[in-house]
């Protein structure tokens, strides 16, 4: 599986500062379809994009609900963004359909 970080503030905060924090609105699954996603993956810029760096990922956080969105906070000190206001402009920018129940990832580089 490949992580594709399109927005070019996180992908510098990555390859500069070795972590971020990133919101992804799905959490892929295994093969099986149960298990969770996590662990050795790759990097890229785009989609069908060359590989950047190797990265493991482990989500931290799944958010639910608008009452939650306050919990980007925790992680935007890590993310490439100074606001969660910015942080979610961005997120909007990526997904038109967006909606705030996703997940927080950390992506370490490997």
């Amino acid at each position: 599986m490949v992580i594709i970080f399109s927005h070019p503030k996180v992908r510098d905060f990555l390859m500069k500062n070795g972590i971020v924090y990133t919101y992804r609105k799905m959490h892929p699954k295994t093969a099986d379809g149960i298990r969770p996603q996590t662990g050795r993956d790759w990097a890229t810029n785009q989609r069908g994009g060359k590989k950047i760096m190797d990265v493991k990922v482990t989500p931290m956080q799944r958010i639910t609900s608008v009452q939650e969105a306050h919990l980007l906070r925790k992680y935007v000190y890590k993310s490439g963004f100074k606001t969660v206001k910015d942080w979610s402009l961005a997120i909007r920018e990526l997904n038109p359909q967006y909606t705030i129940c996703g997940w927080v990832y950390k992506v370490e580089k490997k």
